[in-house]
């Protein structure tokens, strides 16, 4: 070992050039690394934020001009609390539509046109969302003769005052009924989109095409239940204590009405019922891919520069034929050289790696600032990245290290006295 560090530090220009490649492809790991497990880890832990234990039984989305429209009432929400008895069910039914939206103390400013859920207080219960600011709606807000509190999603209200905090007391104008309300702010819904600028970029138009899934883009306004009076509901959420009973209460809901996923059951007549979890497992399974994606960009980036390392290597090799013919003949074994040429490796491989790091995550940073695209730098990255630094090394010494092993001195020492 002390004869290989002693060879790293008579070359410098040679050490830093090897160094520097194993550094530009540890900065280029540690952001594919951070950006591919990184946004992984962010997407399921927001994901869950959404109700994982939550079942959706909605109106199926109109196909066909004057296609039938199933019946989703009391009645309806009756039996499927009779379906599900024993299972512990919280059932949720809401009412929702779309109206324009905006701050009352604004009067200048065009009305956002947004999703408003009139549902009961243990509508709250369907999501595990906290509050950012202010409470949720209550049973008090809904027995006055005409109820005017509201909560707003983080986005809403980002979308209609310059700080959300500022959201709570003041009030906003609803459309309702060709009228305009006035309803006051006494919440906002923390936001579980950590990522939502790169999950709007699919709905550009900023209208999703289901209730279902504009409920979930969380940019909705929630007022009391009576607020729309009455008539059909647009869909009934249930939330369940565990996974068992979800797949339980999805059975026996699915006997009745059609499951979410048969696409046949889209164009009928009946309600269609959606497993959140169903849905979170698909979004994750494509985050996975993703991620696998990355893994494979960021190995064939060490790939290549272990084959330029390792070149680099074979050529300093072949200038050392004499140094590594004369320690062979002082009595260093063939281990004892392929030993020295791997820790040559391996420390400038490492060096560079360590290099790397603050190059990558300086790189990420200006990366992020450009395209505002999600950068996580952790410190079990920066872990990883720097085992990829001693196995780059490693793989950039091993054929260096057997030809110089292989050498026979007294060729080597023949050629030189001829």
């Amino acid at each position: 070992m002390g004869e290989g560090l002693r060879h790293v530090a008579r070359h410098p220009l040679r050490s830093i050039l090897t160094a520097f490649t194993s550094a530009i492809a540890i900065a280029v790991t540690v952001n594919v690394i951070s950006l591919s497990f990184g946004m992984q880890a962010d997407i399921a832990g927001d994901v869950d934020l959404f109700g994982r234990r939550t079942i959706d039984v909605g109106v199926p989305p109109a196909l066909a001009p004057g296609a039938p429209v199933p019946a989703l009432g009391d009645a309806e929400v009756a039996r499927m609390s009779e379906l599900l008895v024993g299972l512990e069910p919280i059932v949720v039914p809401r009412r929702q539509r779309a109206s324009p939206v905006r701050a009352a103390a604004d009067t200048e400013a065009v009305p956002q046109r947004m999703q408003l859920v009139a549902a009961p207080p243990a509508y709250v219960e369907t999501l595990s969302i906290p509050l950012a600011y202010g409470r949720w709606l209550v049973e008090a807000d809904d027995a006055l003769p005409a109820p005017n509190a509201c909560v707003l999603d983080h986005a809403a209200a980002a979308r209609l005052f310059a700080d959300p905090a500022a959201a709570v007391g003041a009030e906003v104008e609803l459309g309702l009924d060709g009228a305009l309300r006035r309803m006051r702010v006494v919440g906002v819904l923390a936001d579980p989109m950590r990522y939502r600028e790169l999950f709007e970029i699919f709905d550009e138009g900023e209208g999703a095409r289901t209730l279902t899934s504009s409920l979930l883009s969380f940019r909705n306004v929630y007022v009391p239940a009576r607020t729309f009076g009455g008539g059909a509901y647009t869909g009934v959420s249930i939330v369940l204590p565990d996974d068992e009973a979800v797949l339980e209460a999805q059975a026996r809901l699915i006997r009745v009405w059609a499951d979410a996923s048969d696409l046949r059951a889209l164009s009928g007549s009946s309600l269609i019922v959606f497993v959140r979890r169903q849905w979170m497992e698909a979004l994750g399974a494509s985050t996975m891919q993703g991620s696998m994606l990355g893994n494979i960009v960021w190995l064939l980036i060490v790939l290549v520069a272990a084959v330029m390392i390792s070149t680099l290597n074979l050529i300093t090799v072949r200038e050392r034929y004499d140094e590594v013919a004369l320690r062979r003949c002082e009595g260093a074994r063939r281990v004892d050289i392929a030993m020295q040429i791997t820790f040559e490796g391996m420390t400038t491989a490492v060096i560079g790696g360590l290099a790397g790091l603050p190059i990558g995550y300086f790189g990420a940073s200006v990366m992020r600032s450009i395209v505002g695209f999600p950068f996580r730098f952790e410190l079990r990255y920066a872990i990883a990245a720097t085992g990829v630094a001693v196995l780059l090394g490693l793989l950039s010494s091993v054929v260096p290290a057997r030809h110089a092993a292989a050498l026979q001195p007294a060729r080597v020492l023949g050629r030189r006295l001829r």
